[in-house]
């Protein structure tokens, strides 16, 4: 739960933020003085949308109990959300976020029927794997033509930056919690440090960058050898972290049950 929340508010503000700077070095944003309120409006205007879609598909999803249609509803709920929010110029992708997390706890709870939640859940997995797997087939059709000694010294410099950047977000914001009922035990410090992958949003966010941005080469590159390096090193050890703080099974008690001594 801790490691799928922080990654939904992750992914979602990152990739505002990189499209905001996107804009910038593409000089398509009037001045950096402007960014602010735009990023408000990009999160909060993306966030009202998707809330706003959602609310209206599940007035709809609770009138049906065919899962199909259930299924049909709620690919409305994030592309409508994320369309409406983009002719807006407001986030997408916060306002898909925003509206899958509202269909997938209010819904959950009574607008689905017993058998469409089943079948929601392994269709949206079933999405999910192929548009990951797509984005590795572009990253890779865009990388392949590359020199490989463009993958040397940057990636490597770019691997310890976001390496330092993660622990710099986990463990300060962590501190600020250390004496309240939101305090997260060292374990859970130490998993969501190395397990923050990264994966499709970073190779699709990279590939997304306009060909008039000198350094796009580079940063496809780049998000390539970082996103290489978390799935083939920390995905991998992963499963060891686990195991080695004794989070695989959490005893009765949850967090401060498992918290070590």
């Amino acid at each position: 739960m801790v490691v799928e929340s922080e990654s939904l508010l992750n992914d979602g503000v990152a990739a505002v933020g990189f499209a905001m700077l996107t804009a910038i070095a593409a000089g398509m944003a009037p001045s950096a003085a402007s960014v602010v309120p735009q990023f408000l409006w990009t999160l909060g205007g993306g966030l009202l949308v998707g809330l706003a879609v959602s609310g209206v598909i599940l007035l709809i999803v609770g009138r049906t109990d065919d899962p199909l249609v259930e299924i049909t509803l709620t690919t409305i709920a994030a592309y409508a959300s994320f369309l409406i929010a983009e002719e807006l110029h407001a986030s997408g992708i916060i306002s898909a976020l925003a509206a899958g997390l509202v269909v997938g706890n209010l819904g959950w709870g009574a607008a689905l029927s017993e058998e469409g939640k089943t079948r929601v859940q392994y269709a949206w997995e079933y999405f999910a794997f192929l548009a990951n797997s797509l984005v590795f087939i572009l990253i890779g059709l865009n990388t392949a033509s590359l020199p490989l000694r463009q993958l040397g010294s940057v990636g490597a410099i770019a691997i310890v930056l976001v390496l330092l950047g993660r622990a710099i977000s986990i463990y300060p914001l962590a501190a600020l919690f250390g004496g309240s009922r939101w305090k997260l035990p060292p374990a859970y410090q130490h998993t969501l440090f190395w397990g923050g992958l990264r994966g499709a949003l970073a190779l699709a966010l990279a590939l997304a960058v306009p060909a008039t941005v000198p350094e796009r080469t580079a940063i496809i590159v780049t998000a390539f050898v970082v996103v290489a390096f978390s799935i083939l090193v920390q995905g991998l050890t992963m499963p060891w972290l686990i195991n080695r703080f004794g989070l695989g099974e959490l005893p009765p008690g949850g967090a401060e049950a498992s918290r070590p001594g």
